[in-house]
């Protein structure tokens, strides 16, 4: 099947909070595999239901595709609608989300079963430093060829993801994986509306990634279980479970099966009494100074070793240090040194993580202070400038520049073209900050000028999809992205948020 995709981006179910909100990601997605007839849709559908046996009598007719893209529904036929998508993009990882999301939002489910599982490793976003010792140890368990689970566990900001990526990488490396699954448990997601994955629908999507049909999928957790099981033995399979919860959340992903690998993160001791336990700490001061001048070219080891020594020798603050010492070119290093020291001599902070927060934070001008104790109100899990310039009540273009600017600093990661997000520890941080600084007036007041941006924005991207309807009125003063293009009005749906489209139906 040739598809012409019309968007990068793919729409992701998962942002839908009712109906209407998942018929919105629906014709997204019809958009984005380059906005097919529904006739020929329908011969996709029919093409695949009739390869499965279905009978002509069951067939879809083109008006009831149709009717699956329209708004104000009351209820989805979700046997449709998951066939549509796979006719859109037959992937069997994204479908298996789709029906993950018509579940929740039809009742049937917690969203603790929407999750999204991957065939592949994600993509890691820098050069691998350091570990030699963790790696050996992990390659000691994979040189006994039977089946291996390995937890890797340590405080946050310790880098376990990346370790556990690295080291599956050495290990296909070394000899290929005829299978490769990977899965965010998301154990311990800042967000509420985010808790952790269902076992049994991680289950559901990797037996799908695994070619098992929907149907032949049982609904009990230990059947899927022995399936899963069934499925991969004889094969050398890499699982890759990141950011467990506890035992009971991993005990039913682990293959068991001989040649596979199963790598585990998680902040907790999981206690799996069959796994080879890797606690992973701090970096070493060799470590740490190695990243310290891979990020900092140029910089001299004896004050890149003082710098590192206080910041705890974390990851995660070296991280940030680095950002703000590329940000400040006219301090040198020793006196971001002699600063740091300054500090810890006085007891002010309490840990690595908090002292490189606290320095890029307080060396940063007061509206960008701001931008950031805001910015972290926001409930979605990404902004961009227009939602930051509503919060801040500053212009589009003055947002834009802060966001890039926080961005340079580490304080802020990027989720795709002009789009951010905080890591969940930057984010408790500057959270604390808004509560110690900005009186809960002055905050309510941002949250209001933000729901009035998406509310806003919104009804601006419903004026140009449907057009023959009655315009929705804009509030005066909001800043607006143009969406007169209906790519444009699809492009800002599939990023916003499930909160802001749930206010709107609201």
């Amino acid at each position: 099947m040739s598809l012409s995709y019309g968007y990068a981006e793919l729409p992701d179910p998962a942002r839908a909070g009712d109906l209407d909100g998942l018929v919105g990601q629906l014709r997204a997605l019809k958009v984005w595999a380059g906005d097919p007839s529904y006739a020929t849709i329908m011969d996709r559908v029919n093409a695949d239901w009739a390869a499965a046996g279905r009978p002509a009598s069951e067939l879809a007719i083109r008006s009831t595709v149709a009717h699956c893209f329209q708004p104000g529904r009351r209820r989805l036929n979700t046997g449709l609608v998951v066939a549509i998508v796979g006719a859109l993009h037959p992937d069997t990882g994204y479908v298996a989300q789709w029906r993950q999301t018509l579940r929740v939002i039809g009742g049937e489910t917690r969203a603790a079963s929407q999750v999204r599982v991957q065939d592949s490793l994600p993509l890691s976003p820098a050069a691998f430093i350091g570990r030699t010792a963790e790696l050996e140890h992990l390659g000691a368990v994979l040189a006994g060829g039977t089946a291996a689970t390995v937890t890797i566990e340590g405080m946050a900001g310790v880098g376990k993801t990346e370790l556990a990526l690295h080291a599956g990488r050495l290990a296909d490396r070394r000899m290929p994986f005829d299978r490769v699954l990977f899965v965010d448990l998301r154990g311990f997601h800042s967000d509420p509306a985010q808790p952790p994955a269902d076992p049994g629908a991680v289950l559901d999507g990797f037996l799908r990634l695994l070619d098992v049909p929907g149907h032949r999928i049982p609904h009990g957790l230990a059947a899927r279980v022995a399936l899963y099981r069934r499925r991969l033995y004889g094969a050398r399979v890499l699982v890759v479970l990141d950011n467990a919860a506890g035992a009971d959340q991993v005990r039913p992903l682990v293959p068991g099966t001989p040649g596979s690998l199963s790598l585990v993160t998680s902040r907790r001791h999981l206690g799996l009494s069959a796994a080879a336990g890797l606690t992973v700490g701090v970096f070493s001061p060799q470590e740490a100074v190695d990243h310290l001048t891979a990020a900092l070219p140029g910089a001299d080891r004896p004050t890149a070793r003082r710098i590192a020594r206080g910041c705890g020798h974390l990851p995660l603050a070296l991280g940030l240090i680095a950002g703000h010492i590329r940000g400040t070119p006219g301090w040198t290093l020793s006196e971001h040194a002699d600063r740091l020291g300054e500090r810890l001599h006085d007891h002010r902070l309490d840990s690595g993580v908090e002292l490189a927060l606290s320095l890029s934070y307080q060396h940063l001008p007061g509206d960008r202070q701001r931008l950031m104790r805001l910015l972290a109100l926001h409930p979605g899990h990404d902004f961009d400038a227009y939602a930051a310039a509503a919060l801040t009540g500053t212009d589009p273009g003055a947002a834009e520049a802060g966001l890039a600017h926080l961005h340079g600093d580490h304080l802020l990661q990027s989720t795709g073209p002009g789009r951010y997000t905080f890591h969940d520890l930057v984010r408790a941080y500057a959270v604390a900050q808004a509560r110690d600084h900005d009186p809960p007036g002055e905050r309510r007041t941002a949250l209001t000028r933000m729901f009035d941006h998406y509310l806003a924005t919104t009804a601006a991207a419903m004026n140009t999809l449907e057009h023959r309807r009655r315009p929705r009125t804009l509030p005066p003063g909001v800043p607006v992205p143009d969406l007169t293009s209906p790519g444009d009005a699809i492009a800002w749906l599939e990023h916003t948020n499930r909160f802001a489209r749930t206010l709107f139906a609201a």
